[in-house]
This record gives C-alpha cells, structure tokens and sequence, in this order.
C-alpha cells in the first residue's frame, strides 16, 4: 500500500493481548482458589495421621524399653504441652521426651491421654489401658493400648 508516495510495510502482531493475559491469569486464579482449602485439609490430615504412627510406635518400643531396662518405665503427658515423657520409674531418669505441639513438624491441636500416668513393667504388662487422641482441627484419630501391650490404630 503506497501513501504519499512512500510504501509502508505491513507489522504482524506477535504475543498476546493484555486481554487475553487477564483472562488467564484470572482463570489460575479461580482454580487456586477452589483448590487451595483441599490441599490445606490434605496436609492436616496427614500430619494427624503420621502423628498417630509416631505416638503408636513409641508406646511399642516403651513396652519393649521396660523389658530391656528391667524396670518399670513410667509413660507421663502434658496435654497443654502437647508432649509425653518416657522415664525410669524409679529414679525419675527421662529416656524420652516427644513434643507434637504447634512448635513440632506435626502442629496438632489435641494431644489426650487416659489416663495420663502410666506404668510400663519388664513384663510387658502396664498399669492400665491407654487411649490416646490425637487431632487437629476438626480431624481426630485414636491409638489404644492394652494392658497387655497391644497397641493400635483405632479411627
């Protein structure tokens, strides 16, 4: 096309449209937002549920620490504290200490035990049954031990 005697060159147009540029951005960020609240759920239950394994497999290995010790071990909890100790009945000597509270990897919000002293014998017997909860939010799950040394995973 020649104008005033000049020829101009056409210019093709390449990328997009700020339009087009919004409209995407938009759409990822309706997506994020429908998406966002499962992936929070998801990552709460998991932790609720590695944290009911942990509690669950430390109680096994108090009851196998009281054989190997040859003395009762004494299970307390601070359920304020979110944490539970594992100690020498006798001399008071803490083997273990776990924290599951807001400053752990696990963040939890419940942490119950019942009753909240326990004794553990070389025998594999203890004091009493056990029922652990542990939850965050409205997620809850619950680990039993029995006096005989049983323990496990309810819900």
């Amino acid at each position: 096309m020649v104008v005033g005697g000049t020829p101009r060159a056409r210019v093709e147009r390449t990328g997009f449209s700020i339009v087009e540029l919004l409209l995407v951005v938009g759409l990822l960020g309706i997506i994020a937002g429908m998406i966002g609240p499962k992936i929070g759920l998801m990552v709460q239950h998991q932790r609720v549920n590695k944290a009911a394994a942990v509690v669950s497999a430390d109680l096994q290995n108090v009851f196998a620490m009281a054989g190997r010790q040859r003395a009762p071990v004494r299970m307390t909890s601070n359920s304020t504290a979110k944490t539970y100790t594992f100690a020498d009945r006798k001399t008071g000597t803490v083997f273990q200490t776990r924290n599951l509270g807001p400053t752990s990897e696990y963040r939890l919000s419940t942490l119950t035990f019942y009753p909240v002293t326990v004794d553990m014998f070389p025998n594999g017997i203890s004091s009493a049954a056990l029922l652990v909860t542990v939850g965050s939010g409205t997620y809850t799950k619950t680990i039993t031990a029995s006096t005989a040394g049983f323990v496990r995973i309810v819900q």
